[in-house]
């Protein structure tokens, strides 16, 4: 892309429409030759003149092509007469945009441009020498930007201005409306003059933006969410994303019909008996009798078709806005920075207000830089910028890295009871025990006024919950959410909350949207004989009070679960429940000295609609709470003081009887934790592998977030081994040492190389004798177990390695036990004399010993005892017998151990 850096602008000029025309910083309607500035004689389809990294003003506006163009919405038909709606939509661009410029489109698409008006001066589109083109274009764009190489389309929504149809409070068929448009700009459909003519956007170097207050900028989010291609941008300002948050919350309708009365504000008067069954049909199907979110509201809801958004969105919206409110900014903004689409917020403290009108230098330079950057191609650093600007006191204004503000985390600050019938507290630890608070609320409805002031008075028709008063500023970015433990004496009751600072302050006031127009006007661009460039300043409103609502919001209790239509259910009087729900986002300091308050009540004004009359309300104040989005977090709010002086929590820590135990931590209340040293495993199995904040070992603990109540820190730990054992080989030692099988032996296991093991299993038959801890050493290992007494049989051994990553098998190993029961013994006498008085004796001259003997005369026992065993030595044992009768004997000697018993072969002896 070519640049052409020019010499600086002309002059800008300041006048007042009342008085003399004053030298200033606003853009006067001069002939652009003035400074040194002009325009080149032939254009490249890529110039861009550059003066200070900006677009500069060189092409004359006064010389500007204006058009009328007129698209077809096909499919879209919302008047019922049977063709489909067209769009018409005014064009002004450089006349050199003929001559081969290129340039991008400024798009404000707008239902007001011969109703209501466009900005703070209400002003109007008109067609003033009646040449059938527009001469009285509304706002700034116009001038500001045309002599900087753009063109600015005013594009009329379906039913309105100059185009056909009905409107239908931004459905599908008025966001298609606006969408052709950018669909032109990209020659996918056909555009028409007034005589029929095809007229083409040969001109349009492919970028366009939408810009736009509220109507116009919710019209804006609804074209982007389509993902159509070639909308480069928006600029929604105190803008829908929404419909149904913005005439519902929490189920609670604000009004009735308000669709189809705000569809015959917006229908010139000459249309709208034409679409007066259109709006017939809108309340039929906008579901006023339940409140609750049906389909009508769901293809309303440009937050569902996010994921399609491709353009970049800068942001603005007034803190203070009661007409679109700040909700209309939370859920939307977190998308975006969900789906990290390029984005730029401004936040103010003021109404509904376009920037234009309370910060008008400033928006005007940071609009062009970003209008530069996204249309023009120009790296002017603007996307390198803090993302948001916040306004944290009248004209005071801060830039951020995000919003909300960096470091801001949600804080529980839970509501509890002092003395019966008085304002209860705020505290950041939970009360022991339960504390029943009751109210019953209004007939009617109750007032915001009546809701917060005097907030230690009467308790009978809310509740107020007070923190003491602050000894350290406490500032607040996001959204808070009410958490209320309640039971009901009814079956239905629209609960209200309200945050409420509690101090006296000089804030900018909700009066009049927070601002008033002063005499002076400034001038921001060029001129024609039919529209200037000049509107009056706007000046701060200015208060002092002593009680300040920061965010309110409301539930109807039939949608504590859900919002969906056919989803809501009655409560059962008496019963407890839990109800959740969000206020509206806000950005404020609570100064140090100051009170922080949250009211509950019900039938709140503007949330009362349908509400049940005198419902008496019982909160478990001990159970409730409200989560305060604070800057800093928990550190930050007990810094503050304020909110009660909590008792120390206590940190445990669980091994999981896998290491030595550690002592609990007692722990000051909203400070962090101390790291413990990392516990050591009993067995050594196992290695400290990190903290974690629950059992299942999902969530690492935080050692560094302030600890607000007891917890326990639970051990991960880790196998200490890299892969599981090698295999090992078994052997046995039986018959090694003397050649005998008798039942005492080793089996032997050794891994010769390898991964080793913490553990031997030794399995025989099949069954689990002998587990061994090792010393998971080297890569060789030796293991013994002795067997001892095995009677005779056989024997197969297997075997398991395990160490911390699983077991592996070893080779098996059989013995074969057949020499367990003693060797024979052999059996002599002495009786050659053949008198019946003689010695026995039995030897056992080697093998298994015995551990006892008997003998046996006849098969009668004569004598026995026992014997020590030393296998494979040789034993003996003897018996004297006396008065042996007469006549032929047998003698036998019986030899014993654990696993049996041998006898001797029979000798005869003679008695005579």
């Amino acid at each position: 892309m070519r640049r052409t850096r020019l010499l600086p602008p002309v002059p800008r000029l300041q006048r007042s429409r009342r008085g003399p025309l004053i030298i200033g910083t606003a853009l006067a309607a001069l002939p652009l030759a003035l400074g040194g500035i002009s325009a080149p004689a032939a254009w490249a389809a890529d110039a861009i003149a550059l003066d200070d990294g900006v677009s500069a003003p060189v092409y004359d506006y006064a010389d500007a092509i204006r058009e009328r163009v007129y698209i077809p919405v096909a499919g879209v038909d919302q008047d019922l007469d049977g063709e489909d709606d067209v769009t018409r939509i005014e064009i002004i661009r450089p006349a050199e945009s003929d001559d081969g410029l290129e340039v991008p489109a400024i798009i404000d698409p707008s239902p007001y441009y011969t109703t209501l008006g466009r900005g703070n001066e209400g002003e109007f589109i008109s067609d003033t020498d009646a040449d059938g083109l527009n001469d009285s274009w509304p706002l700034f764009y116009d001038n500001y930007f045309v002599p900087r190489g753009y063109a600015v389309i005013l594009a009329q929504m379906d039913g309105t201005a100059g185009s056909t149809g009905c409107p239908m409070h931004g459905g599908p068929g008025d966001i298609q409306s606006m969408k052709v448009v950018i669909d032109w700009l990209q020659g996918r459909v056909e555009g028409r003059n007034a005589a029929g003519d095809p007229v083409a956007a040969t001109w349009h170097n492919g970028k366009a933006a939408m810009i736009g207050k509220s109507y116009d900028g919710t019209l804006a989010n609804g074209v982007a969410a389509t993902g159509v291609e070639g909308l480069t941008t928006i600029v929604p300002i105190s803008a829908i994303s929404n419909w149904y948050g913005y005439s519902r919350t929490g189920g609670v309708a604000h009004n009735t019909n308000y669709p189809s009365g705000l569809a015959n504000t917006v229908t010139n008067l000459e249309r709208r008996s034409l679409c007066a069954p259109t709006r017939t049909l809108l309340n039929g199907i906008d579901g006023d009798e339940s409140g609750d979110v049906n389909p009508f509201w769901a293809e309303r809801d440009y937050r569902t078709s996010i994921d399609d958004l491709h353009a970049s969105v800068f942001l603005v919206h007034g803190l203070n806005d009661d007409n679109v409110r700040m909700s209309q900014v939370g859920d939307y903004w977190n998308a975006l920075a969900e789906r990290d689409i390029p984005r730029k917020i401004w936040l103010a403290k003021v109404g509904h207000v376009d920037p234009f009108d309370f910060r008008r230098a400033e928006w005007v330079d940071t609009l062009h830089r970003w209008f530069d950057h996204w249309l023009l191609d120009i790296d002017n650093g603007i996307m390198d910028e803090p993302q948001a600007t916040v306004e944290t006191a009248p004209e005071q204004y801060e830039d951020v890295a995000s919003w909300p503000v960096p470091g801001t985390e949600p804080v529980d600050v839970y509501l509890g009871a002092t003395a019966p019938g008085a304002a209860g507290a705020l505290r950041l630890q939970a009360a022991a025990e339960p504390a029943s608070l009751s109210f019953t609320g209004p007939a009617g409805s109750i007032t915001e006024g009546n809701a917060i002031n005097t907030p230690t008075g009467s308790q009978a028709q809310r509740l107020v919950f007070l923190s003491e008063p602050l000894t350290a500023d406490l500032r607040v970015s996001g959204t808070a959410r009410v958490e209320l433990a309640a039971s009901l004496g009814v079956t239905q009751a629209n609960l209200s909350a309200l945050l409420v600072d509690y101090g006296p302050s000089t804030p900018t006031p909700r009066t009049g949207e927070g601002v008033q127009n002063t005499a002076t006007t400034t001038c921001w661009g060029a001129e024609s004989d039919a529209d200037d460039a000049c509107y009056l300043e706007v000046a701060r409103r200015t208060s002092t009070v002593d009680t300040w609502r920061v965010s309110r919001g409301a539930l109807d209790t039939s949608n504590r679960e859900s919002l969906i239509e056919g989803e809501g259910t009655p409560l059962v009087a008496g019963q407890p429940y839990a109800f959740s729900w969000p206020l509206e986002p806000y950005d404020t300091t609570f100064a140090a000295g100051h009170r922080i308050g949250v009211v509950v009540t019900t039938n709140l004004s503007g949330y009362n609609l349908a509400g049940t009359a005198s419902a008496t309300v019982t909160v478990d104040a001990a159970a409730s709470r409200v989560v305060l989005p604070v800057v800093g977090g928990l550190g930050a709010a007990a810094a503050a003081g304020g909110l009660g002086a909590p008792a120390p929590v206590s940190l445990s820590f669980d091994v999981a009887d896998r290491g030595v135990p550690i002592e609990p931590q007692s722990v000051a209340f909203g400070t962090a934790p101390v790291v413990p040293a990392d516990p050591v495993s009993t067995d050594g199995w196992w290695l400290f592998d990190g903290w974690y904040a629950d059992a299942a070992l999902t969530t690492p603990f935080d050692f560094a977030a302030p600890l607000v109540a007891d917890a326990t820190a639970y051990a991960k730990w880790k196998p200490a081994d890299a892969t599981a054992p090698g295999k090992a080989t078994l052997s046995n030692t039986s018959g090694w040492a003397y050649g005998l099988h008798d039942g005492t032996y080793e089996v032997v296991a050794n891994l010769w190389w390898g991964v080793p093991g913490r553990e031997l299993r030794l399995y025989e038959n099949g069954v689990l004798v002998s587990t061994q801890a090792l010393t998971p050493t080297g890569t060789s290992q030796e293991a013994r177990v002795a067997f001892t007494g095995k009677p005779n049989g056989t024997y197969v051994y297997t075997a398991e390695l395990v160490n911390s990553r699983g077991a592996t098998a070893a080779s098996s190993t059989t013995v074969k036990v057949t020499d367990a029961a003693p060797a024979k013994p052999v059996v002599s006498h002495d009786n050659w004399d053949r008198d019946g008085v003689f010695t026995v004796t039995a030897n056992l001259w080697w093998g298994t010993n015995a551990t006892s003997y008997r003998f046996l005369l006849d098969g009668v026992e004569v004598g026995s005892g026992e014997l020590t065993a030393a296998t494979p030595a040789a034993q003996a044992a003897t018996v004297a017998l006396t008065g042996v009768a007469p006549g032929a004997h047998t003698l036998v000697a019986v030899f014993a151990n654990a696993n049996g018993e041998t006898a001797s072969a029979p000798v005869k002896v003679e008695v005579r």
